[in-house]
């Protein structure tokens, strides 16, 4: 049904208050050190473009992400493309947000440890030596982004990962070379309007 044009400019001016609050919130947790620079400006520079309700609903649930525990000082050292020797753990539960940004991860894993891309791309490579246990668990989340796990040959994969209006699938040469006796990695979460892809790592 058309709205009818008296409502449009009202509306839009409901959703230019709450760009303004999700700025001011966004700040706010930028001054307790709960995000870096980079990430604050993509963010501040993504709100100001926004011009549909749904992008702005995606934005403001980015934006309550930052309201947890302060960032550790290293993660601001992160930037687009960067490669790092071991997974940021952005809380005490061993977390990795990637927003409005390219990142490649490496290094040991631990089950219950959970990955989110939104409005990004996420790569992440496992190898058998990084798995300490013979079942890891791993929670990804991608939405409106891309996640790619990259597992070493012999891995045996489970995706459960569930798609909403996105993709979850393992590549087949992931499942030709699985191994009997070697660890098992399992993917759970969800891609919401994103995918997560499970290939094998070529070195």
């Amino acid at each position: 049904m058309k709205l009818p044009a008296t409502k449009i400019p009202v509306l839009r001016e409901i959703v230019e208050e709450r760009k303004e609050k999700a700025i001011e919130n966004l700040s706010e947790s930028f001054a307790k050190n709960k995000l870096p620079l980079e990430e604050y400006e993509r963010l501040v520079e993504y709100i100001q473009k926004i011009e549909s309700e749904r992008e702005l609903i995606v934005v403001e649930k980015i934006v309550a992400e930052y309201g947890g525990s302060e960032l550790p000082k290293e993660k601001a050292c992160y930037d687009d493309d960067d490669e790092v020797d071991s997974y940021p753990r952005h809380d005490h539960q061993g977390s990795s947000l990637t927003v409005l940004s390219s990142r490649t991860i490496s290094g040991p894993v631990e089950s219950g440890m959970q990955f989110v891309s939104i409005l990004g791309s996420e790569h992440i490579k496992i190898r058998k030596a990084d798995l300490s246990r013979r079942k890891t668990v791993l929670n990804v989340v991608s939405i409106l982004g891309e996640s790619v796990i990259f597992v070493e040959s012999g891995i045996k994969v489970t995706n459960n990962a569930v798609p909403i209006l996105g993709g979850a699938w393992t590549d087949r040469k992931v499942e030709r070379n699985a191994e009997s006796g070697e660890p098992e990695l399992v993917i759970s979460g969800a891609a919401l309007l994103g995918n997560i892809t499970v290939k094998l790592l070529k070195e």
